[in-house]
């Protein structure tokens, strides 16, 4: 009897490790491989693929398909954007299009 207990024991351990090891390797799910960003001011300006964003200051992360949220300013909305770039507050993001 103990001589099963502890086999079965080892396997729970091996399967628990290998779990936490592939775990990283999934693939995330779309929802949250996207990321989003939320600014207070920004422009837009109107590109053959979309909207050009440019807004500060800005918080969140994320550089392909994001969500970015602006607050105030011309560009006042909240977009679905192709790629976007942060850096210090600042954001630039291309290919963007009005999201409800």
């Amino acid at each position: 009897m103990w001589e099963i207990t502890m086999k079965l024991a080892k396997q729970l351990v091996v399967a628990a490790a290998t779990a936490v090891l592939i775990s990283p390797l999934l693939p995330a799910s779309p929802a949250q491989a996207a990321g989003s960003h939320t600014c207070f001011s920004g422009t837009r300006t109107l590109e053959p693929d979309g909207y050009h964003l440019t807004a500060n200051p800005c918080d969140g992360s994320g550089f392909v398909d994001v969500v970015i949220h602006i607050v105030s300013g011309s560009a006042a909305g909240t977009y679905r954007c192709r790629s976007a770039f942060s850096w210090n507050g600042y954001l630039s993001a291309s290919g963007c299009r009005i999201s409800s």
